[in-house]
């Protein structure tokens, strides 16, 4: 396919580094690798220097390399949600690109006063008014610059070209325009949670309409935060039972969680499998990772699949 390169799509979290590749061979795209390797020590992104977080990835990457080579010369990356800065906000849609940027790190400046706006880098979406939002949003990450410079690095270290980096909702939110959850209209929901956090992410038709994260003291919170965050808000205005389909990703996520947030909210939550439309190289079939754990593959799928 002409534009695409075998590629390599990474999830860093703060105790182990996913890997999902991606090549294109005989005029099909194919699945090559699935595979997950723990960190020799966890990773405190608020107080661990980038030195030590590039040697952590490359222990892990090196683990990985000795069980099977990589095809690819590029990469991207989906980062913890710890790392972004995010917020949803009415913007001037006459306003010019870089006057846009600049009333973003200012509204930034003033959401997070301790951070310095001039070190962000920053992707948004533009969202319209429409039956559930009111005003013209944008939703707006941002990630500080010397996390995208780490990863830099570590991509030539290693030969490989950096493409992407990416919020790990967000791509596991791409993989389900791969998957059969491409097929659902309307008002969909797509939750996302770790130990954490839990995130939401409401689209309309397949297009970003609202996005949220919300720390975790414990998974016992979950149900109680979707009870809120599934009724009309400041922003959204919904009705649970507008909700068309509704998608569930994350780390461990058990078949006893899914009946039990289905019984709580009478959502039907589809623990999707990022990997139902692309053909895997047959030694996949003998990975527990793409049989079993796929659902937490979902954001290095995501960003594996990712081309542009």
């Amino acid at each position: 396919m002409a534009g695409f390169e075998n590629h390599i799509g990474f999830n860093l979290s703060g105790t182990k580094l996913q890997i999902v590749e991606v090549n294109y061979i005989n005029d099909q795209f194919r699945l090559v690798n699935v595979d997950e390797a723990y960190f020799n020590d966890p990773i405190n992104f608020e107080i661990d220097k980038e030195t030590r977080i590039s040697a952590l990835i490359q222990g892990a990457f090196d683990e990985l390399l000795i069980k099977k080579n990589f095809n690819s010369n590029s990469a991207s990356f989906t980062l913890p949600f710890e790392l972004f800065h995010t917020m949803q906000i009415p913007y001037d849609t006459t306003l010019l690109y870089q006057d846009l940027i600049d009333e973003f790190k200012w509204e930034f400046s003033v959401n997070y006063p301790f951070i310095s706006t001039k070190n962000l880098v920053l992707q948004y979406f533009e969202i319209e008014q429409g039956p559930f939002i009111e005003k013209n949003t944008a939703l707006v990450f941002a990630v500080q610059r010397r996390y995208l410079q780490m990863l830099d690095t570590f991509c030539k270290k290693n030969n490989l070209k950096l493409r992407f980096v990416d919020n790990l909702h967000i791509a596991a939110e791409r993989s389900l325009s791969v998957s059969n959850a491409i097929v659902y209209k309307g008002l969909t929901l797509s939750v996302y949670f770790n130990n954490k956090f839990l995130s939401l992410f409401y689209a309309f038709n397949g297009r970003p309409l609202y996005f949220k994260v919300i720390p975790l003291n414990d998974a016992s919170e979950i149900t109680d935060h979707l009870l809120r965050e599934t009724s009309t808000s400041s922003i959204l205005h919904i009705e649970r039972t507008q909700i068309e389909a509704a998608f569930i990703s994350g780390d461990e996520i058990s078949t006893a969680i899914v009946q039990t947030l289905k019984k709580v909210l009478g959502l039907d939550f589809i623990a999707f499998n990022p990997f139902d439309k692309i053909r895997p190289m047959p030694d996949l079939y003998e990975s527990k990772f793409y049989l079993e754990k796929y659902n937490s593959f979902s954001s290095a799928a995501g960003i594996a699949f990712r081309i542009a």
